[in-house]
């Protein structure tokens, strides 16, 4: 199947699932919510230097990805679309520190209840560094 391209000024609403090939908003992939264990969504992200030098990080894995959607009602096939949620960084199937997915710079007009979609490039702050990691993967 071929993916499905949304445009425009847009707003979904309800409980909606997308099905057939990946989700783009004007020609971007949305990202998704998945599992730490899955693909990280971001491999570069600062690492987080907790405890302070001398003592080595105790997570230095520059790996995030979103584990959770504020959106729970609009999916991509199984899984929630995310517009703005919580990140995590770490070791994959274990990271350990928090951060926020940040309201979208990319699209402004494709939206969940109000709130635009997230998608690739898109950008999340991890709270104990302040350090931002970019979604290069979208997760779909």
């Amino acid at each position: 199947m071929g993916d499905i391209n949304l445009k425009g000024p847009l707003n979904l609403m309800g409980n909606l699932t997308l099905k057939g090939g990946k989700v783009m908003i004007n020609g971007v992939e949305a990202l998704v919510q998945v599992t730490p264990g899955d693909d990280a969504q971001c491999s570069s992200a600062p690492p987080v230097i907790i405890p302070p030098p001398p003592g080595a990080p105790l997570a230095p894995d520059p790996t995030v990805w979103i584990v959770n959607s504020f959106n729970q009602t609009v999916k991509a096939g199984e899984k929630s679309i995310v517009a703005l949620g919580m990140a995590m960084q770490g070791k994959q199937g274990a990271p350990m520190w928090p951060g926020m997915v940040l309201p979208s710079s990319a699209n402004t007009n494709v939206k969940i209840n109000q709130i635009p979609i997230n998608v690739v490039n898109d950008m999340a702050v991890i709270f104990p560094s302040g350090g931002s990691a970019t979604f290069s993967k979208s997760g779909q």
